[in-house]
């Protein structure tokens, strides 16, 4: 069964087997959990059968796992329509093996489309299309039907888009057919539940951590607090694109994989996962299946929590004698500077250097201490990704916050491919062999027929293949293509060593938020 939603709310409104609940309470019905699961693209070509498979994997986690009552709507794609809407991987017996025609269009620049195929998705039990209005519908049948006790438990595995640059956290799940549902009017549609009603929102699409920003009224921090209780964990900071949407299922690196693999206790693929219950309560919590991800997670994604948002919007890094509760704004008042609006930076990121985003309040302090010693005054689930992602960056637990830092900012001024001697980077010798293979061929040089030479029939692949490399070109070509790959790889281990630097720094500073909220933040935001 799932258990408590996140740390920092009030434990009593866990999801208990009906055995365990009500016992009191004879004539009542047991709690339910209404899931409400938003997944598909905006059309065929970014419908990628990735998204399928986290569908059918989340249904099957729940089948396992779950237990008491349910509703699960799904909304995925072009819903029933029997039309080849997801994008997949062509397979071998469709797709023959054909190397000389795969390097003729690598030299030609095509992207090999011919490796992707359509088909109609298989997702079973499905309430209808990646629609707006029928998400709203079901939203508002929810409202007529939740009672106090029940939850709504609401997963994204879709694509989204960016806010704009004056409402930037107003990010988007995109719907099929272009359709969009902004996270602000999401948040009004959470405003026709039940105050009464909790939500979880698990979520991995493209820009989803502006959707955090859902516990706020109007998606306004300066609107104070929504009275609905709201809990998020989001793939990706509110400005910068999320891993995952891929044609093929083989690879499942990607945030609400390794989250409901941690309930699962295996991956989407079948590989185990083990030692998730951090607190040892026999269940794994969303909050230590979000743990899990963060630390395990090989991807470029910067998770977030609601806890986040609110920590960065009411505490502070730094506190004195002149911070005081009275001093802090309320859920019901503005907040000052330091709200999390403004702990964000205002130039547009580079998709290819997401960890220098989401950077600290202006006030920030200077992180330092032991890194043990942060785990101390944190909670499990904080010290758990302290641990974890310490030890996968090769630091101690006596090592001081303060080098880590260091270390980050070091790494973030390395270059992120090898130097090259500060000469011009070598051409591919693309072009060079292509000429000679046109002089040779000239029906394989044409760029727009070369598809349709004899030649590249299946059964002169192999022998053509042996020609092509025997051109004086190739072997240059072969071996800056060798390098290129070399450089590509040794430039994602880069990317995904800082992208682990930021998600460590952020769960020390949330540490240091969460120990001064007390001293900074009224009674009510506290609770």
């Amino acid at each position: 069964m799932f258990h408590d939603c996140h740390r920092l709310m009030r434990g009593s409104w866990v999801l208990l087997a009906a055995s365990a609940v009500m016992a009191c309470h004879a004539p009542s019905l047991p709690a339910a959990d209404f899931f409400l699961t938003i997944g598909g693209g905006y059309n065929p070509s970014g419908n990628q059968a990735s998204l399928e498979a986290n569908v059918v994997f989340f249904q099957q986690v729940l089948d396992e796992k779950h237990r008491g009552p349910r509703s699960h709507d799904i909304f995925f794609a072009d819903g029933h329509e029997p039309a080849a809407d997801l994008q997949v991987l062509a397979t071998k017996t469709s797709r023959p093996d054909r190397p000389a025609t795969d390097l003729l269009a690598a030299l030609h620049r095509r992207r090999g489309e011919e490796q992707i195929e359509y088909r109609n998705h298989s997702v079973s039990n499905i309430a209808g299309a990646l629609n707006p209005a029928l998400v709203h519908a079901r939203l508002e049948a929810i409202a007529k039907k939740a009672r106090v006790g029940d939850r709504l438990i609401v997963y994204v595995t879709a694509h989204g888009s960016e806010g704009g640059k004056s409402d930037q956290f107003n990010t988007t799940i995109d719907c099929w057919n272009e359709k969009k549902i902004t996270a602000r009017e999401f948040t009004r549609w959470l405003n026709e539940l039940p105050s009464s009603v909790p939500v979880v929102m698990v979520m991995a699409q493209c820009y989803c951590g502006g959707f955090g920003h859902t516990i706020f009224n109007n998606l306004d921090e300066t609107k104070g607090l929504a009275p609905q209780l709201r809990a998020g964990f989001f793939a990706q900071q509110h400005n910068l694109p999320a891993a995952g949407c891929r044609p093929d299922i083989q690879h499942d690196e990607e945030f609400s994989s390794y989250f409901w693999g941690a309930i699962a206790g295996r991956s989407r693929n079948g590989v185990p996962i083990t030692d998730c219950d951090i607190d040892g309560s026999g269940v794994v919590s969303f909050a230590e299946a979000y743990a899990h991800a963060v630390v395990a997670g090989h991807t470029i994604d910067i998770p977030l929590r609601t806890s986040d948002v609110l920590l960065r919007t009411y505490s502070r890094m730094t506190v004195d004698a002149a911070d005081a509760p009275a001093t802090r704004p309320d859920v019901n008042s503005a907040t000052d500077k330091n709200s999390d609006k403004n702990s964000e930076p205002e130039p547009k990121p580079s998709a290819t250097a997401p960890a220098g985003n989401n950077r600290p309040p202006s006030n920030r302090a200077p992180l330092t201490g032991s890194l043990q010693s942060f785990i101390d005054q944190g909670r499990p689930v904080s010290g758990r990704i302290v641990a974890g992602l310490s030890k996968g960056l090769g630091f101690s637990l006596q090592d001081d916050a303060a080098s880590v830092v260091a270390a980050y900012d070091a790494h973030r001024k390395n270059p992120r491919r090898p130097a090259q001697g500060g000469r011009r980077r070598p051409g591919s010798g693309r072009r060079e062999l292509l000429q000679e293979i046109t002089a040779k061929w000239p029906e394989l040089g044409d760029a727009k027929r070369w598809e349709e030479s004899p030649l590249l029939k299946p059964d002169n692949q192999e022998q053509l293949l042996a020609e092509l490399k025997q051109l004086p070109a190739w072997k240059s070509y072969d071996q800056r293509r060798e390098q290129n790959i070399e450089s590509e790889e040794l430039s994602e281990r880069h990317e995904l060593r800082e992208v682990k630097f930021r998600r460590l720094i952020n769960t020390l500073e949330s540490i240091v938020l969460e120990k001064h909220l007390p001293n900074v933040a009224t009674p009510e935001v506290v609770e």
